[in-house]
């Protein structure tokens, strides 16, 4: 059962006027660590530090596009403010002791671990069902959205049938996984400290010593791309046709973010004071200023999380200052969405559809911003 606790959610503090004008935002009581985004495109799920989820639907009643207006003499487009607050998220039980790692379920809703042990599918009205899988921690998780489940413990990867969770593989691993990522075409990547494995977990994984790090990992949509932490000062890229790898440095601080814009054919990472990015039509091999994309203002703040638009070539960027901006792949010039309020942010990602971005903060600030295609033509 669910446990609705609306005491736990309170009003934030007014924040910019575009950002109150398109925003539902929300205090939770504890930091957010993750959000995502279920495969049917209804649900919003932000992992709390304290082990419980809040479940905000995508719908809503009051969205910025049906508060928006068409002025029929000059076609200019206008938003009038919110009628009443927001509805407040559903809080579910604690599920994990610590932030549970999320993933999106390919039965329904979202997927959340716990490192000490514990599996639950949340449904997007909120129900908690616990899945059963052996005693041990879970490290890092990941879907294929197909029905299987990719769990990392310790010394083994394993792969599970989310339905029954029946263990349809278990692969061992040298070391501890650090991340887990699937690519569409059921590839498993599996990023250990000093090493990638890589392969369909049918038949095994290949391990490549030459990278390695401590995640994020992620593939590109169209997964001819992956991408990776090193841990330490950037991140590795790498090209599955041909096995070529590019290493990208000297970054202020270990990319803890990063994405792949398919729109604008770039990667892009965090741990600069801009949004770092790279065409992959001209890759870094040899040179990291080959192919830059200097996208945004440089500031005085680091990036902290970044993501990017699914079918547009805009990226967002959220800063350890608490502001989140949005730019052009490419291009200097930002759009301002969120000001920093001196707690920083800890989440960023677009629905599926690209119309709402979610944002978390380290003070327990969620919130999903309803953005209209009018404001980027």
């Amino acid at each position: 059962m669910t446990e609705t606790a609306f005491p736990d959610v309170a009003a934030p503090p007014p924040q910019s006027p575009l950002f109150d004008l398109l925003a539902r935002n929300w205090m939770l009581g504890a930091a957010v660590t993750d959000i995502a985004f279920d495969r049917a495109g209804k649900l919003a799920g932000f992992a709390l530090n304290d082990g419980r989820l809040a479940l905000a639907p995508l719908d809503d009643p009051d969205s910025a596009l049906s508060r928006m207006r068409i002025e029929a003499d000059s076609g200019r487009s206008t938003i009038r403010p919110r009628e009443k607050p927001p509805a407040p998220p559903v809080l579910t039980p604690e599920l994990a002791r610590g932030a549970p790692l999320l993933a999106a379920s390919g039965v329904i809703g979202l997927v959340a671990a716990g490192r000490d042990g514990r599996l639950h599918r949340v449904t997007p009205r909120g129900q908690v069902i616990a899945l059963p899988v052996p005693d041990g921690p879970i490290l890092a998780i990941a879907s294929d959205l197909a029905g299987r489940l990719a769990l990392a413990r310790q010394g083994a990867v394993d792969l599970h049938d989310e339905q029954d969770m029946a263990r349809i593989a278990s692969l061992p691993v040298p070391a501890q996984a650090q991340a887990l990522a699937f690519a569409d075409d059921g590839t498993l990547a599996a990023l250990l400290p000093q090493a990638l494995l890589l392969g369909r977990p049918e038949d095994g994984l290949t391990m490549h010593p030459l990278i390695g790090g401590s995640g994020p990992l992620i593939f590109s949509a169209d997964g001819g791309w992956l991408a990776g932490s090193n841990c330490r000062d950037g991140l590795w890229l790498l090209r599955r046709g041909d096995g070529r790898i590019a290493r990208i440095g000297r970054f202020r601080a270990a990319p803890s973010s990063l994405a792949f814009s398919g729109p604008a054919g770039a990667v892009f990472a965090s741990g600069a004071f801009r949004a770092a990015g790279w065409s992959l039509k001209t890759p870094p091999w040899d040179d990291e200023a080959t192919g830059a994309l200097r996208t945004g203002r440089p500031g005085l703040v680091l990036i902290d999380r970044i993501a990017a638009h699914p079918t547009r070539d805009l990226i967002a960027f959220g800063a350890a200052d608490g502001a989140v901006q949005i730019a052009r792949a490419g291009r200097s010039e930002e759009m301002a969405l969120r000001q920093p309020d001196g707690h920083a942010v800890t989440a960023l990602g677009w629905s599926r559809d690209g119309l709402h971005l979610g944002i978390g903060t380290a003070d327990g600030q969620a919130a999903l911003v309803t953005l209209p295609p009018q404001l980027f033509k």
